[in-house]
């Protein structure tokens, strides 16, 4: 039996470059799949099948380059031919607790670095679980981005309409609205507009996106019929244009272009009168009529 091999994660991408996986993987004494999972547990990138008989003719690939180690990866690795006791806390939790708990790490490693390090192995790693039990819950990376920005707008149009509840008339429940939706823009805007940058989230999500807002601003418009006595398109068309200037404004805040007060200045002021000039227009045209 080998006696363990202890080094460091830079030793461990000079070795699996300098050779074959096989031919390393029997010094150390463990199987050549043993010693790949390590790599792809410790994000040790290794050649790819083919690279040492391109080696061998001369025309080898340049190696992947080592990325910087995240948090877990930057102690000594001990490769052993014993079996280690896993050292994992094993926690058994419901189906839809586990989802969100997915979902959560998902948010968390993309609000820190980015589209590109939310992989599913990363995820299902940080969560505690192997990546072939995270595809038990998510069939693909992008049912699981999908998942997240759903629970992003939920959040996103519950805060509005909370805000909405506060406001005692028209005027004042549009401005409270544009508030919510703002402020939370500003404070989660910038993840869900990382998720809507992904054509497969955007397309996945689109018929179920488009159903709900036709939705909310078909009932914005009802109520501007029943409150002001407008025409049901006049309302639909100020409701649709208002619409689009708040969410301009909101991709603005999120981007990071404009602050949530400085946007809220702004669109309140510009759909407020706007609200006010088609109602006035609207009733004094009622009146001639």
């Amino acid at each position: 039996m080998k006696k363990p091999v202890v080094l460091s994660r830079e030793e461990l991408y000079a070795h699996v470059w300098s050779k074959p996986m096989s031919a390393l993987a029997r010094e150390f004494g463990v199987t050549g799949n043993a010693l790949a999972k390590i790599c792809d547990r410790l994000h040790v990138p290794y050649p790819s099948r083919g690279h040492w008989a391109k080696a061998a003719g001369g025309k080898a690939p340049q190696p992947t380059p080592l990325a910087p180690a995240i948090d877990g990866e930057a102690g000594p690795i001990t490769i052993s031919s014993i079996r280690a006791t896993s050292r994992r806390a094993r926690t058994r939790m419901s189906r839809e607790a586990r989802r969100e708990q997915l979902i959560s790490v998902a948010a968390d490693i993309l609000t820190r670095e980015g589209p590109h390090a939310a992989s599913m192995k990363r995820i299902a790693r940080e969560a505690g679980v192997s990546e072939t039990q995270a595809y038990n819950y998510f069939k693909t990376q992008a049912d699981l981005l999908v998942e997240l920005a759903r629970r992003e707008l939920r959040a996103q149009r519950d805060r509005r309409l909370a805000e909405i509840d506060r406001g005692s008339d028209h005027y004042s429940r549009l401005a409270l609205s544009i508030r919510g939706y703002l402020r939370h823009v500003q404070e989660r805007g910038a993840l869900l507009q990382m998720l809507l940058r992904n054509p497969e989230v955007r397309l996945l999500l689109r018929d179920n996106y488009r159903a709900r807002r036709s939705g909310d601003m078909n009932r914005h418009a009802e109520r501007l019929v029943e409150t002001f006595g407008v025409s049901r398109p006049i309302a639909l068309a100020c409701t649709v244009i208002l619409t689009a200037v708040s969410l301009r404004t909101g991709k603005l805040v999120a981007n990071g272009k404009i602050s949530a007060e400085a946007g809220e200045r702004l669109c309140v002021a510009v759909t407020t009168q706007g609200s006010r000039d088609t109602i006035s227009a609207a009733k004094a045209a009622l009146l001639r009529a």
